[in-house]
């Protein structure tokens, strides 16, 4: 929370300052012009009518509306362009509205780089094998723990858990934003790239096949995109974000689309102030709970409940 609490006081902070930049340049232009009336300066004509009112409103929005910025920002756009008045108004205040812009989104990267919280890490699970991922994204900000869950004597149930704290420098808010995140690193292909560490480790564990991490591609599988994770014991009932995918070789066979080798279930939660934490389970093909347990559901009621 507290991290949302500077991001937007920096938006609030940028804002005064392009009113005060203008400010300066109208004060000594008053100096200039000597013996005309004097004008008094109106900081909420800086950017047009209701221009103030709509960048107070806007950084309200960012932590209500799903997608934040993605949306508001084109909304606000649209709407100034569409009237004559608002492009008349464009060309008017075109010096600090381009200013606003600027700094506006000057501040979402530097705030999308606060550090973010520990990822959660169940007891049962033990100390993580690893606490970093030399992989990750440097923005937005975040913090992943790997284990490797050994599997049992003549099995395939190995698998690879990893719990991730993320900065959503697109809203602030928890309304939607597991599902327009996870959504967002499908589409950019974000979550590749972590996913590379994950692969090295299953290639280690298995002697069948051997994986290339950059031969490797995630399919989407087509279900349903939430699922109702119920324990008595735990005291939970929560409706959690998932997503699945088939994970598949390009290295393997003659197929374009590569091999299928296991599947990711990936699993979401957020917080106020634009945290996401993140669950992502690989387990190679041949595991028995991909068939008798989609959905991972021991794995991710230990990871709710830390």
């Amino acid at each position: 929370m507290l991290g949302g609490i500077i991001y937007s006081a920096g938006l609030i902070v940028a804002i005064i300052v392009v009113i005060y930049i203008q400010y300066r340049g109208f004060a000594k232009q008053q100096e200039i012009i000597e013996g005309e009336t004097s004008i008094v300066f109106n900081y909420r004509d800086v950017f047009g009518p209701m221009g103030l009112e709509f960048l107070g409103l806007s950084i309200i929005l960012i932590w209500i509306v799903p997608y934040g910025v993605l949306v508001i920002a084109p909304l606000g756009l649209i709407l100034s362009i569409l009237s004559p008045a608002g492009r008349i108004t464009w060309a008017q205040t075109k010096v600090p509205r381009t200013m606003v812009c600027v700094f506006l989104i000057s501040m979402i990267m530097l705030g999308s780089l606060a550090p973010v919280s520990q990822p959660k890490s169940p007891d049962s699970w033990g100390n993580p094998l690893l606490t970093e991922n030399p992989n990750a994204p440097l923005w937005p900000a975040s913090q992943q723990y790997t284990w490797i869950m050994a599997p049992s004597a003549g099995e395939l149930d190995l698998e690879i858990i990893q719990s991730i704290s993320i900065r959503t420098p697109h809203q602030l808010g928890v309304f939607g934003s597991a599902s327009s995140s996870l959504n967002l690193a499908s589409l950019m292909g974000l979550e590749q790239s972590r996913l590379h560490q994950a692969i090295e480790l299953l290639d280690d564990e298995l002697s069948f096949v051997r994986l290339n991490p950059e031969e490797m591609a995630l399919t989407p599988i087509p279900n349903q995109e939430t699922h109702r994770y119920v324990s008595n014991t735990l005291g939970i009932d929560e409706e959690i974000v998932i997503r699945q995918y088939e994970l598949r070789s390009l290295s393997i066979g003659s197929n374009k689309e590569g091999v299928k080798v296991g599947e990711v279930l990936c699993a979401a939660t957020s917080t106020w102030g634009g945290e996401l934490q993140i669950l992502v389970i690989i387990r190679p093909l041949g595991h028995p709970d991909l068939t008798t347990d989609r959905y991972a559901e021991e794995l991710v009621l230990d990871w709710l409940s830390a």
